[in-house]
């Protein structure tokens, strides 16, 4: 339950493209440490002009967060999408509201973020598919350095299958 389908350093290596060939339509894309610098108040041109190519490649894409409506006000405001704030993740309810809005079927739906302990497990709880992404910075609040701790302790644990399955 806590490990997730697929690891990447950054959403910039995701090979989206063969994602689309699967059949996935519903990307869910944490915000903070996911996206940009949790203390980031707007979304960097380069995470603009990426989504922007997402939704271009036919892609429906929403933002889910933990953090307030304010903070996701700010960052898509020039991006317009839509998101769903204080989601209370890993429960599964700002999950199935994104898969509602956008239309699509967990089977049909990945979420991408950089906590275990929210964003793989409650993309896990929700049956959908979960992509881990490196965070951007190492600064994070206060509560999410606390999980970091019990996190590296559940990575470390699938890293080192990853790397025994790719020794056979």
């Amino acid at each position: 339950m806590l490990e997730p389908d697929y690891y990447y350093t950054s959403v910039y290596e995701i090979p989206f493209k063969e994602l689309w060939e699967k059949k996935y339509r519903g990307l869910i894309f944490d915000l903070d440490n996911t996206l940009t610098e949790f203390d980031r108040a707007s979304a960097p041109p380069k995470v603009v002009a990426f989504l922007n190519r997402l939704k271009k490649m036919g892609f429906k894409v929403t933002l889910l967060t933990n953090n307030t409506t304010k903070r996701l006000d700010g960052f898509n405001k020039t991006l317009g999408l839509y998101g769903i704030a204080n989601a209370a993740k890993p429960l599964t309810f700002g999950i199935k509201k994104a898969m509602h809005k956008m239309g699509t079927l967990p089977q049909h739906t990945i979420i991408i973020g950089d906590q275990v302990l929210s964003d793989i497990w409650g993309g896990k709880n929700a049956k959908i598919t979960t992509i881990l992404v490196k965070p951007i910075t190492e600064r994070d609040f206060f509560f999410v350095k606390f999980k970091r701790h019990i996190e590296k302790l559940i990575l470390k644990n699938y890293f080192a299958k990853i790397n025994a399955q790719n020794d056979q």
